[in-house]
């Protein structure tokens, strides 16, 4: 009878259009999207750091079995974004330059039921801001993250033209995500556009005033519990204001609170005590 069982079983999967490796590479999957947590509630930003590093390799592997798979594109999308900002932009912008794009594309590919979306790299301005329109509250994250780590590498290409040509698409982008859900990765959407309009001279685009209003919301829709939050803010805003004693302040306030009080955030505020500790000696060179 067992043996009888398992080419039923077969036969079944065969039908229902479901192959077992496809079958297994979307279990694998579900558990990755679960296990997650595991890397966001790490405290030690070392082990973090090596077991990152090794799962985006892993992803990209089961992107090879279905490379139409949205939620592995996510997965790979916040995986090689996250893990640039947080351990290589600083230490090595040319190869952070390199996996922001990587990240990028898988995010754009995750849009893919947005055409002009998933392929808005090579689309006009328009065709995405039509696009844009269309899109959706479940479309959020993928829209951050591509926006997040198109922007990134675009500010590592500052002597390329035609990278920061690309720059009002990756804008236009987070606008969406930011009006589809203000609430995404932190007040992610209002921590990205602090970072945008501290960064940017007046000419361009740069407001020190809308720089501090966004990072205000970030913080009340995260109640001051997210400590990159500070960290942004004071390498971006009060440098661009060179209000030192609001630097000095917003740092020793990460390295003085404690990390993990917001439930998938204690890797990024280890990181971020990392950062404000490295910031702080760095003040004599920035003001």
């Amino acid at each position: 009878m067992r043996a009888a069982a398992l080419p039923a079983a077969a036969l079944t999967l065969s039908l229902s259009g479901c192959s077992l490796n496809t079958l297994a590479l979307r279990t694998t999957t579900g558990l990755m999207e679960k296990g997650a947590a595991a890397y966001h509630e790490e405290p030690d930003t070392q082990l973090a750091k090596e077991a990152i590093a090794s799962q985006l390799k892993f992803v990209e592997a089961l992107l090879r079995s279905e490379p139409g798979n949205a939620k592995l594109l996510l997965l790979s999308a916040e995986a090689f974004a996250g893990y640039t900002f947080l351990y290589v932009e600083d230490a090595a912008p040319a190869r952070a330059k390199e996996l922001y794009v990587r990240g990028r594309d898988y995010g754009l590919r995750a849009l893919a039921r947005h055409p002009a979306l998933s392929g808005a790299a090579a689309q006009p301005l328009e065709a995405v801001e039509q696009a844009l329109a269309k899109a959706e509250k479940p479309d959020a994250p993928a829209l951050f993250w591509s926006a997040f780590a198109w922007s990134g590498a675009i500010n590592l290409s500052r002597d390329s033209a035609a990278a920061v040509a690309d720059l009002p698409k990756a804008v236009a982008m987070m606008k969406r995500a930011w009006e589809l859900d203000k609430e995404f990765h932190f007040g992610g959407p209002d921590l990205f556009f602090g970072v945008y309009y501290a960064s940017r001279p007046a000419m361009l685009g740069g407001d020190n005033a809308k720089a501090k209003t966004h990072f205000e919301w970030a913080r009340r829709l995260t109640a001051g519990k997210y400590l990159m939050a500070y960290v942004l803010e004071a390498r971006y805003y009060a440098v661009a204001v060179q209000d030192r004693e609001l630097f000095t302040a917003l740092l020793t306030r990460v390295k003085d609170s404690p990390a993990g009080a917001l439930p998938g955030a204690r890797l990024t505020d280890e990181i971020a005590k990392e950062k404000a500790a490295a910031l702080l000696e760095k003040a004599d060179d920035l003001f």
